[in-house]
């Protein structure tokens, strides 16, 4: 079988971050024909839900860049690679130093809190406000210090700060010099116009989550992938893009994706990823 795997945000979403009732219906009838589709982003599985709430997705999904391979239906978590309260520690550190508190994303069960800080910058508020719109379950008011209050965190998958690119890089000096193994992903947030940070474990990128789902699909499901696909824009994907067969870069990406990706194809507000999906996965490809 073969697999395809998008990014969401100003890949597979189209313009200002919306899934319209349309493009749903075309991916529907594709999944529905035998397409074996899923999503890496670094969104959460409430924002999935939200942002794709009309498409039927059956497999996997990747969540967090990597961090979680999740069932999206029953909300289980199949897999996660997070810091380790350790290093989490130690990368909050960095950040109470700099006097930038980050947002959390903690793990208990299958729940992903998402501890949120005193909001500094517009993009911190602007990354509150999404989620407050589609009600994210995640949320969780902090008003000191999630990790040291030990609320019953059995692990930290990330760390999240938006804000002007002089705190973004003080923040990643500071995080590399203290725990140097951390993946730590910079990109600017187009939706606000800031830099985003995002800290993880050294294997929680998407590459590494789209070899872990392969693995889940042989093991759990008996389906076994012999071509991969991949759609990207931005930096975060260059890890998924290097372990698949066919790397896809849309005509918006940064000129890192571009020059990784095999394929260039349309502008992400045209749905060039559905246009590329039924032109060369037409009827399944299974």
């Amino acid at each position: 079988m073969k697999l395809f795997v998008s990014d969401l945000d100003f890949t597979l979403l189209g313009k200002d971050g919306v899934f319209s009732s349309d493009a749903a219906s075309r991916l529907n009838d594709l999944i529905s024909g035998g397409l074996n589709f899923t999503v890496a982003t670094a969104r959460s599985a409430p924002s999935i839900r939200y942002l794709l709430s009309e498409v039927k997705l059956e497999l996997p999904v990747i969540e967090l860049n990597g961090a979680i391979l999740r069932d999206l239906q029953s909300g289980h978590i199949l897999d996660h690679y997070g810091l380790g309260l350790e290093a989490a520690t130690a990368i909050n550190d960095c950040f109470q130093e700099l006097g930038l508190p980050a947002y959390v994303s903690g793990l208990i069960g299958d729940q992903n809190p998402l501890y949120v800080p005193e909001l500094h910058t517009r993009g911190m508020q602007w990354f509150y406000d999404e989620k407050v719109r589609y009600n994210d379950p995640r949320l969780t008011e902090s008003s000191g210090d999630p990790i040291a209050d030990n609320r019953g965190l059995e692990d930290v998958l990330c760390f999240v700060y938006l804000g002007p690119k002089d705190e973004i890089d003080l923040i990643a000096a500071s995080v590399s010099a203290k725990v140097p193994d951390a993946l730590v992903i910079r990109y600017p947030n187009h939706y606000v116009g800031d830099w985003e940070i995002v800290i993880a474990a050294p294997k929680a990128n998407k590459g590494h989550a789209v070899e872990r789902l392969l693995d889940h699909l042989r093991n759990h499901r008996a389906l076994h992938v012999k071509e991969t696909t991949a759609f990207g824009d931005s930096s975060n994907d260059l890890e998924m893009l290097a372990a698949v067969d066919n790397a896809v870069a849309v005509s918006n990406a940064s000129e890192d994706i571009k020059a990784r990706a095999g394929v260039v194809i349309g502008h992400h507000s045209e749905d060039a990823v559905l246009d590329y999906l039924e032109k060369n996965a037409g009827n399944g490809e299974v």
